[in-house]
Parts: C-alpha cells; structure tokens; sequence
C-alpha cells in the first residue's frame, strides 16, 4: 500500500553517565585566613601573606581547580588582609610622625 506510514523504530536508551569527579578541597582557604587573622595582631607581614594566598586560592576557586566550599573563607582572609594591612600601614605613619614608642625604665 502506498500512502500508509510505516512506524518510526524506537530509540535506543541513552547510556548511563558517570558523575563527575569531586572537585579537590582544599586548606588553602583556612590557612589564609588564620593567616590574616594572625597578621592583625603580630605584624603586617602574616596579614600579607594570608592576602595573597586569598586571592590565589579565589582564582583556582574561579578556575574550577577546586571545589566552592571555601570561597567564604578565602574571600574573608582577602578582606581581613586588607583590613589588617591597612591598620598597620596607619600604625607605621602614626608613629613616624609622632616619634614611635618610648619606653622609660626607672629613674
């Protein structure tokens, strides 16, 4: 018979895809921020430190090289970096131009 459709086969099942791998954790995050923490109240140097780890660790978090879990904490350790940074950069001006810290020791 002309003019009669014939039925459409079916279509084969899709094959079962695999998850993707988890993305690595990493400390890095956690570090800097203890990091800048510490730089707060040590010295500058720590809070540059856990400033530049931040901002390391927010690229490879933006890169997909590790997974989103510490964003939170390495945006925080960039902000309490920059914070503690400019704390101690007031310090150093206030000091220089008051002439620093004296101590007296007895008589």
């Amino acid at each position: 018979m002309e003019g009669t459709m014939q039925p459409t086969p079916p279509t084969p099942p899709t094959p079962p895809t695999t998850p993707a791998p988890p993305k690595p954790k990493s400390n890095n995050p956690l570090i800097a921020m203890i990091l800048s923490i510490v730089g707060v109240f040590c010295c500058g140097l720590l809070s540059i430190a856990g400033l530049i780890l931040g901002y390391i660790e927010l690229g490879k978090i933006n890169r997909g090289e590790t997974s989103e879990e510490g964003r939170g904490m390495a945006k925080a350790a960039v902000i309490i970096g920059i914070i503690a940074l400019a704390l101690w950069v007031i310090g150093i001006i206030i000091a220089a131009f008051t002439g620093g810290v004296t101590f007296y020791f007895g008589t």
